[in-house]
């Protein structure tokens, strides 16, 4: 499961250069570094236009156009890769609407007794990358407009993540991948061939503030490191 994530840069145009978008697109959406966004938060993903990538404000969380209410996106935050095809929520989106998540990392936590204890998973360089995602736009009964949301795909972790979790974001870990991801046109088999795990080199885990655990809390000491909890296993820090 990712049930929070982060994008730490500062710095609009290294994030444009990264995901291959226009720094105007990224200035225009007021970007800020975000230290935990929250599903049911508004966000934004990068979607394809043709050949051309482009920006769109987001809310996290899926909601198709036969539901009843927005709150059902809290049930979509995620979508898991073996099922995408089959179940009714995704299926459609896997077809036609995918979309990359753009993130630094993600948290997951460990338990003991009462007490929940975040380990942040990001790049070793904490450089910019993305989830592969599937979006929606959809105009509910008695609303004037549509809204787009979007669900982040999951997989099988991979060594560093399973130290800690059963599953992880399927993560796009370069620009071929993000290129294949979005083609409108892709086969269903190549598109299931993208959603495997992150090699174990490309994340590093680092335990840090139970300030994260609280969605009011979005600020940079969400991420300080502190001493390795138990349960936790042994993380590369």
């Amino acid at each position: 499961m990712c049930g929070r994530f982060t994008i730490t840069e500062e710095n609009p145009d290294e994030i444009a250069r990264v995901l291959g978008i226009s720094v105007d697109e990224l200035v225009e959406l007021s970007y800020t570094p975000r230290y935990n966004v929250a599903p049911m938060q508004p966000y934004w993903i990068v979607t394809a236009d043709q050949e051309t990538r482009r920006f769109q404000p987001a809310t996290w969380g899926l909601v198709n156009w036969y539901e009843t209410n927005r709150r059902e996106g809290a049930k979509h935050i995620n979508a898991r890769a073996d099922s995408l095809a089959s179940r009714r929520p995704y299926r459609e989106a896997f077809a036609a609407t995918r979309c990359v998540v753009p993130a630094d990392g993600f948290f997951e936590w460990t338990a003991e007794g009462k007490q929940r204890f975040p380990t942040w998973f990001h790049r070793p360089d904490q450089q910019v990358f993305g989830f592969a995602g599937l979006f929606t736009s959809a105009r509910l009964s008695g609303e004037a407009e549509p809204t787009t949301t979007f669900t982040i795909i999951t997989t099988s972790p991979n060594d560093v993540v399973a130290q800690v979790h059963d599953r992880m974001p399927v993560i796009l870990t370069d620009d071929a991948a993000i290129d294949e991801w979005l083609y409108p046109k892709q086969t269903a088999d190549r598109l299931q061939a993208l959603l495997r795990p992150a090699p174990d080199t490309f994340l590093a885990a680092t335990s840090v503030s139970t300030r994260v655990n609280s969605v009011a809390h979005d600020d940079r000491a969400c991420l300080e490191k502190v001493p390795q909890r138990p349960g936790q296993g042994a993380l590369s820090l």
